[in-house]
């Protein structure tokens, strides 16, 4: 093989694999990941754990969301400081944009606020608190409620 052909092949393998790396970069751009309000319906287990009030803090319960922009918090346990809480309920409204990301408000016995990100398929949410003086994070999970 000469020198000539071996630098057409290598100048050949380098256009391809240019354009592969383009063509993916262009797709990626082409296909953002969407949600919309509907993607975050359902119930879910939710868990989370962190700091507030200046204590330590440990929830654990069960969300319904609505996919139209509201949530019913249909029992939550909170250990507070190791002071056990039952039986919390309360509803929310959320927001949900179309990159994943959004934000929502809970009023129980006080009001709490949320950002949070849920996979594009619905099936998982990761939140932050982000009221003032809290350190708390955790996840849901939606429940499969088709073996009832």
């Amino acid at each position: 093989m000469t020198i000539a052909t071996k630098k057409t092949l290598w100048l050949g393998a380098l256009v391809i694999v240019s354009s592969l790396f383009l063509a993916v970069t262009d797709l990626r751009a082409q296909d953002p990941v969407r949600c919309s309000k509907a993607t975050l319906h359902g119930t879910y287990a939710l868990s989370g754990s962190g700091l507030k009030y200046g204590g330590p803090i440990a929830v654990t319960g069960e969300i319904t969301y609505d996919g139209q922009g509201k949530a019913t918090l249909v029992t939550e346990t909170v250990s507070l400081n190791g002071t056990i809480y039952r039986g919390i309920t309360g509803t929310g409204v959320f927001t949900l944009n179309s990159d994943c990301t959004g934000s929502e408000t809970f009023t129980t016995s006080e009001t709490t606020d949320f950002d949070f990100v849920i996979t594009a398929d619905g099936s998982k949410i990761t939140w932050i608190e982000t009221d003032q003086g809290s350190v708390l994070t955790g996840t849901e999970v939606r429940l499969d409620r088709r073996h009832k």
